[in-house]
């Protein structure tokens, strides 16, 4: 059980909300912001369960201070701080120290004496502050964009923590953003809610946030978090006399890009099929277009975590082939829609095989099934407009559509 569950208090989130940010509490503090939605739901409540990343190199250890008696949940001071960050070459012990000082310098005349000691590898630390990549949840707020988490400690509490405190913060934000997270968490330690803004500011519902800049997802070596992608294939519209051709052709493609699609794909990338279309992070289907195209369809879901209209990440995406191509093309379509979703821009970025329209020079790609080359470059000509403009699956907007900064955007 966490400890705020174990001693009835509440734990704290404080969420991001597009550039704002506010924070959970048990009733009866101001109901939670659902930064998903953007509208008031239910109080969130228990403990905080947030993932710890790994320990930081750290400067040298700091000697335990000497404790004494003091009035505060813990009944002991100091009160000591450990850190738990990655190595990220940020300064985490300077931004703590920073929420530490602000409190030590305001909190005296509402609160029990803030006396926190930063010890960054303290082995018995009384308060642990973890930087994590994000934050799952924080008591019974589940949503996404929470951006730091604490309970809220009362000085009058009898009874004290049993183990250590534990105070998360989101990493990916610019120094004045995590700092003022931590002296909003560290306000909620000393028994302070958002009730309290007016006197101190940093425990408002809603702070400005700034991300720090990543690298958007053409750029990184793969644009998905994972090497293997999960792979759906619906053939509900193809007659069962025709499926395992269509399976045989949408392996070929899959297993090219397996193979380093000619040093174009990413090292050890590979491909998983699943039956569950929920587990999929790419799905692939075949669809009559009924609009006078042809070719393939695509889109791709990703995160843009740092605001700057570009994906991160890729998170997945569709490739719709038209029903009404030949069989032994669908491998041709499959491979060059996969070459998009896996960062390419234009035709140019894609593998050799897929960068013009001409399938009679590559005979690796005129079709399992033994269509002829001629047929095969016909086919491709009439389809030449549809796919430069790679427009998306039937039923999907063609606007590239930003669901929200912590949640899949959709590109096509």
């Amino acid at each position: 059980m966490s400890l705020a569950a174990d001693r009835g208090t509440a734990a704290l989130a404080l969420v991001l909300l597009v550039v704002l940010s506010g924070c959970t509490s048990l009733s009866p503090s101001p109901p939670v912001v659902d930064a998903a939605l953007g509208a008031p739901s239910a109080d969130a409540s228990d403990g905080d369960d947030g993932a710890v990343s790994a320990a930081i190199g750290g400067p040298e250890s700091v000697a335990m201070p000497e404790t004494r008696p003091a009035d505060n949940p813990w009944g002991h001071a100091p009160v000591v701080v450990g850190i738990d960050a990655p190595a990220d070459g940020r300064d985490y012990v300077s931004l703590v120290e920073s929420a530490v000082a602000y409190w030590r310098a305001n909190a005296s005349a509402v609160a029990y004496d803030p006396a926190f000691v930063v010890v960054p590898n303290a082995s018995e630390p009384d308060v642990t502050v973890s930087v994590v990549e994000r934050i799952d949840g924080c008591g019974d707020y589940a949503g996404a964009d929470a951006v730091g988490c604490a309970p809220l400690l009362d000085g009058d509490e009898p009874t004290a923590p049993t183990g250590p405190v534990s105070v998360v913060v989101a990493a990916g934000y610019d120094d004045e953003t995590t700092q003022t997270v931590l002296s909003h968490e560290f306000g909620h330690l000393l028994g302070l809610t958002h009730d309290d803004a007016d006197a101190f500011p940093v425990l408002s519902e809603r702070i400005q946030t700034t991300r720090l800049p990543e690298p958007d997802a053409a750029d990184r070596e793969t644009p998905f978090r994972e090497r293997t992608v999960a792979v759906h294939v619906d053939l509900s519209n193809v007659s069962p006399g025709e499926r395992a051709t269509y399976e045989a052709e949408i392996d070929h493609a899959l297993s090219y890009y397996e193979g380093g699609a000619d040093g174009v794909a990413p090292a050890d990338l590979s491909f998983e099929r699943v039956s569950d279309p929920s587990m999929a992070d790419v799905t692939v289907s075949v669809s009559a277009f009924g609009d006078g195209d042809s070719g393939v369809r695509w889109r791709r879901t990703g995160v843009d975590a740092d605001e700057d209209e570009a994906l991160e990440w890729y998170t997945g995406g569709d490739l719709v082939v038209d029903a009404d191509l030949g069989p032994s093309l669908v491998d041709w379509y499959v491979g060059a829609g996969l070459g998009y979703l896996l960062a390419a821009d234009e035709r140019a970025d894609l593998p050799p095989p897929f960068r013009d329209g001409d399938l009679s020079d590559d005979p690796a790609w005129r079709g399992l099934a033994g269509e002829a080359a001629a047929n095969a470059t016909t086919d491709r000509a009439t389809a030449t407009t549809s796919y430069e403009n790679a427009t998306t699956p039937a039923g999907a907007s063609s606007e590239n559509a930003r669901i929200s900064t912590a949640h899949p955007r959709v590109e096509s």
